[in-house]
């Protein structure tokens, strides 16, 4: 069968592993196990790696006393280039750019090996001596390129995969291949590349970034509400809107993408104003003289019905998005699941959670206040017990 799938970012799923090591002998075996390995998977297709095979080429090894006579390595093999690549002696200007004229052997000598018995070299007084008389040839393998990351030479090997099967095969193999295999190579690195790479400087990026959002939201609410206990209340339901978008993305068969922490985000957005809604009329109800049962209650009653449709509507709204099948809207549907499934999945913790740890929350600071002998007042401020207030405010305290 044949499967033709395109995107627009060329974003398919791929495999890759980064290997470092010193001897670069070594380092091949390596990648020639690891890429063994990888072809053992069905999933896995078009292994490839960036060392370059070796080709055998002509190595110039200048003899003893052949510098006394006027010539060194460099010279040698200077003029060996001029006879076999060419030196440029003119450039010709045309109409679709310059022709370069080159002076060298003609064909039929530059691709055979017999003309170096006839090759004469030069020295800087103008004799010629016979190429072997002063060099000696031997073949050996040729490195075309030398790659090295960090001071060591590295190879990076690259896989396709046929479906979204990358997380499987990277836990096989670092639970069942990785650590034996590096064993077998003292000093082999093995780092992380490519999407893998990618995605591991994301989340290092995106965490730090959450973490600033996440504090600016709590000293704004710490500001609005002026408690340091209530924010904490309020953002305790973000936590439960990421599992939301976890069990949304297994519902689905999805993996987690780069996009989905962008529909995280969102979804803590939207969660963080449902219990901001719910805690502000809660403390409306305090302050009008309810006690804290009464006043979650009946919070909970009135603000029932707006959280639910804003949480409904939310994720009706998404339900488009998330059915559209076309490639130009694939790369959204991590961030639209995440978003959908975290505000559906907050729900009930916005609805259940919150009022208890505001109910729990109040318990805690009745009880600490009265073991310090001050009452707990039906809007919430703290009254000394036993003491007359009105004298208190008449005659201040002394120290």
């Amino acid at each position: 069968s044949v499967s033709v799938q395109y995107t627009f970012n060329n974003g398919g799923q791929r495999i890759n592993y980064s290997l470092q090591h010193e001897d670069l002998d070594t380092l091949r075996e390596a990648v020639a196990e690891l890429e063994m390995q990888l072809q053992t998977y069905d999933s896995i297709f078009f292994v490839r790696n960036d060392l370059q095979g070796s080709a055998d080429e002509l190595r110039l090894k200048l003899l003893p006393g052949a510098e006394k006579l006027g010539v060194d390595l460099a010279a040698v093999s200077r003029q060996v280039r001029q006879a076999y690549y060419g030196e440029e002696i003119q450039r010709l200007p045309r109409k679709n750019g310059d022709v370069r004229v080159m002076l060298r052997y003609p064909h039929s000598a530059r691709t055979s090996l017999d003309s170096l018995d006839d090759f004469r070299v030069r020295t800087s007084d103008g004799r010629e001596l016979p190429l072997f008389s002063v060099v000696e040839v031997e073949y050996a393998p040729g490195i075309k390129r030398i790659n090295r990351s960090d001071g060591r030479r590295s190879a990076y090997i690259d896989a396709e995969l046929n479906g979204e099967v990358r997380k499987d095969i990277m836990d096989d193999m670092e639970a069942n291949f990785l650590e034996d295999w590096k064993a077998r190579y003292p000093g082999l690195l093995v780092n992380k590349a490519g999407q893998a790479e990618g995605e591991a400087q994301f989340l290092i990026e995106i965490a730090s970034l959450y973490l600033l959002a996440f504090f600016v939201m709590y000293a704004l609410l710490a500001v609005a509400f002026k408690s340091y206990f209530k924010p904490i209340i309020i953002m305790t339901a973000i936590p439960f809107g990421f599992m939301g978008a976890v069990y949304g993305h297994l519902i689905f068969d999805t993996s987690m993408a780069l996009f989905s922490y962008f529909g995280i985000g969102a979804a803590a957005g939207v969660v963080v104003n449902d219990n901001l809604v719910l805690m502000d009329y809660i403390g409306k109800l305090r302050r009008k003289g309810m006690s804290v049962r009464e006043a979650v209650i009946e919070g909970g009653v009135q603000r029932f019905r707006p959280i639910l449709l804003t949480t409904v509507t939310t994720f009706i709204g998404l339900m488009p998005m998330l059915a559209e099948r076309s490639t130009q809207a694939q790369f959204l549907h991590p961030a639209v699941i995440a978003l959908a499934f975290g505000v559906l999945f907050a729900l009930f913790v916005s609805l259940l959670l919150v009022p208890a740890l505001y109910s729990l929350g109040a318990s805690i600071k009745r009880g600490v206040l009265g073991w310090f002998g001050i009452d707990y007042n039906i809007d919430g401020s703290p009254e000394l017990v036993g003491v007359d207030t009105e004298q208190v405010k008449a005659e201040p305290l002394a120290n």
